[in-house]
């Protein structure tokens, strides 16, 4: 365990977390469980069949995919953090890597007001531009795609094969990110599903059956065999631990001090945390009136002042329904990179 919070503390030690971590703790279920159930699968007619041990769907008509996506959103957007998020988001880690599709853990961090970034993976589209992860701004990222995009969800079959194409041709990763992974060299893996052909493939992806004694990894797991836990130390020197998984995240999370635990963010330029916070909420208008405060009587009052006036048009366009869906959007998206590049311009100026 000290050789564990070692690299943690020196950012060299990444978290992936799997499926058995969102364990409802009402019923016992797995969030990916808990889905099946919810979907009620054997009697809904937009699934035309569901392959349980790779978890994937099949559908016959591409609407039926889309009516699908709506509930496994709705579903997630419902869930929230457990005791077990609160833990991990505290712990200092540099990077986090889920294999589920949900935010939970994003949402621990707003809860808590910690600064954070978050990624995931976007199919046939350019990787989201970060900032190099830290312990002060960690990064989140959802490895198999994000409820916040319907595309980037991998559902059936044919969506994984076109992450594989992306991935393995080091598209939908980024850069950032994948420099970090291939420095460092400690894992730790809670709740993730080992037994899955295509987590094994990742696994590849990122290197970690490569150097095998240079890196160090441990996993926590609700149920593994006794083969499958062999199949993963011969392979990939993965070294289960006797704990479950509440307790070695209990365990890990009582092994730092308490001026070593994430703290909420301050007065100040933290601040500008808060509007990216807003932002990636989708709440523009707030971010936008809280930047103008924190920007007013500086140099860039003007410019956070014209982009208020951009949005304020933008927003009586969409109500008079002058603009399509796909305009509406490319408008966002355009206030939002200004927003962010505004952010980057006020960090600059002593507030």
């Amino acid at each position: 365990m000290d050789f564990m919070i070692d690299k943690i503390r020196k950012e060299q030690c990444v978290l992936v977390l799997g499926p058995e971590l969102n364990i409802f703790e009402n019923n016992g279920l797995s969030s990916q469980e808990a889905l099946i159930q919810e979907l009620n699968i054997h009697e809904n007619e937009n699934i035309y069949r569901y392959y349980p041990d790779d978890e994937f769907f099949l559908f016959d008509e591409a609407y039926k995919r889309t009516l699908i996506c709506h509930q496994i959103k709705s579903f997630y957007q419902g869930l929230h953090p457990n005791s077990l998020h609160k833990l991990l988001s505290e712990i200092p880690f540099h990077i986090y890597l889920t294999v589920t599709p949900d935010s939970l853990l994003q949402k621990s961090f707003d809860s808590s007001d910690f600064a954070f970034q978050s990624g995931y993976y976007k199919r046939n589209k350019d990787p989201h531009l970060i900032k190099s992860p830290s312990k002060k701004n960690p990064l989140i990222y959802n490895l198999f795609g994000s409820v916040e995009s319907e595309e980037s969800i991998i559902l059936t079959h044919d969506d994984l094969y076109d992450y594989f194409k992306s991935i393995f041709t080091q598209r939908s990763m980024p850069e950032k990110l994948k420099i970090h992974l291939q420095e460092v060299k400690n894992f730790i893996f809670l709740g993730v599903p080992f037994d899955k052909w295509y987590m094994q493939l990742v696994l590849r992806e990122l290197e970690i059956h490569n150097r095998q004694y240079e890196f160090t990894r441990f996993a926590a797991n609700q149920s593994m065999s006794e083969e499958l836990t062999t199949f993963c130390l011969d392979q990939f020197r993965i070294n289960f631990i006797s704990q479950n998984i509440p307790s070695f995240i209990q365990k890990l999370h009582k092994h730092f001090r308490p001026d070593e635990l994430r703290q909420p963010l301050s007065e100040g330029k933290d601040q500008l945390e808060r509007v990216r916070k807003l932002i990636r909420n989708a709440e523009l208008e707030d971010a936008i009136d809280l930047l103008a405060d924190i920007l007013e009587d500086t140099e860039l009052e003007d410019v956070i002042l014209q982009l208020d006036g951009r949005h304020r048009k933008f927003k009586k366009r969409v109500i008079k329904g002058v603009l399509s869906l796909e305009n509406q959007q490319l408008t966002e998206n355009q206030i939002t990179d200004s927003l962010l590049e505004l952010i980057d311009e006020a960090k600059k100026l002593s507030l």
